[in-house]
């Protein structure tokens, strides 16, 4: 029960604090954003969490992380943007993609990096 609880809680402040920046930046923007940067600290914290225990993990990683970052909002705002623009959705596609994977790589790299 107490990892149901940390994922509801972290999960609720993801979720406010992509909303948050949706308000500001708007849709397209929000998107780059929270995929980017969650990418790159969930590579920092799973690297992290590799080798140290903690109970925090399930908080930050599935609850926080998980509802901060948004495939689902990708993907319907891809759906969109490919019926109006199809060689920018293809490019958005691509592009978000590989960089969020790059920034997860990084994050972790960066992380392990100091542990060494």
């Amino acid at each position: 029960m107490q990892n149901v609880i940390q994922v509801f809680l972290g999960g609720m402040i993801g979720a406010i604090i992509r909303y948050g920046i949706q308000l500001i930046v708007g849709t397209t923007v929000m998107l780059w954003i929270v995929n980017v940067l969650g990418s790159f600290l969930l590579g920092c914290l799973n690297s992290y969490f590799e080798k140290k225990e903690s109970k925090l993990t399930l908080f930050f990683t599935t609850g926080m992380l998980g509802t901060f970052t948004t495939f689902s909002t990708f993907s319907e705002s891809t759906i969109h943007l490919l019926q109006e623009e199809p060689f920018v959705g293809v490019v958005t596609i691509i592009g978000m993609t590989l960089i969020s994977i790059a920034a997860a790589l990084i994050g972790y790299l960066l992380v392990r990096r100091k542990e060494i």
